[in-house]
């Protein structure tokens, strides 16, 4: 039998509603917050620093998520679908081939540099969360099909296994994990990146 206060809440769907508006808003203030510490350049954020940085309370982010793996699977998630417009080759497939490298290898730098941070605690946490090389692996796999539609004058010249093979040489070239190499081990800035992908792309396509 409800008592007067749950019968209360039961039958006023406004309150329920504010309710579900702020945990809502809640739990996307503490997956904002995660990504902004990452994009700081933490990668170990803790449960307390992350729900100081969102204004809830510690114990709240475990009302929100399961635990932190769902928080960072969930973050990710988020992140990258924020960043799918980049993902696209703007006017892909038109032009010359100079203008298709250009576009493919400006594209590629505008996502991964807005998704670094990201990424960086993507490939860190994959071994525990296997959903994640699930979700790089259907993300190369788009990459591969804009590459065969953006090169295809090129590609189409090459017997099946040279232009599979031709796709995949110019997404590793294209990559993520290049652009960390660049950046990180070879201390390359965004217009050496971009140089020697642009030269590098070319004399394989040409």
């Amino acid at each position: 039998m409800s008592t007067t206060s749950e019968a209360t809440t039961e039958g006023d769907p406004d309150r329920v509603d504010g309710r579900t508006l702020r945990r809502t808003r809640n739990r996307t203030a503490v997956i904002a917050a995660l990504l902004e510490i990452i994009r700081e350049g933490n990668l170990h954020p803790g449960a307390a620093e992350i729900a100081d940085r969102a204004g809830v309370s510690h114990r709240s982010i475990f009302r929100y998520f399961d635990d932190l793996d769902d928080l960072v699977r969930t973050s990710i998630d988020h992140a990258l679908a924020e960043a799918g417009p980049l993902a696209e080759i703007p006017e892909i497939g038109q032009g010359s081939l100079p203008v298709r490298i250009g576009a493919l290898v400006d594209a590629r730098l505008a996502l991964f540099q807005l998704v670094d941070g990201t990424m960086q605690l993507a490939r860190m946490r994959a071994p525990s969360i296997a959903s994640i090389d699930e979700g790089i692996a259907q993300i190369a796999e788009l990459f591969r099909t804009q590459l065969g539609a953006h090169f295809a004058g090129e590609l189409d010249a090459l017997d099946d296994t040279e232009r599979l093979l031709m796709v995949d040489g110019i997404l590793v070239l294209t990559s993520y994990d290049s652009f960390a190499i660049h950046r990180r081990l070879l201390h390359s800035d965004i217009d050496r990146t971009r140089a020697a992908w642009v030269t590098a792309t070319a004399a394989l396509l040409s």
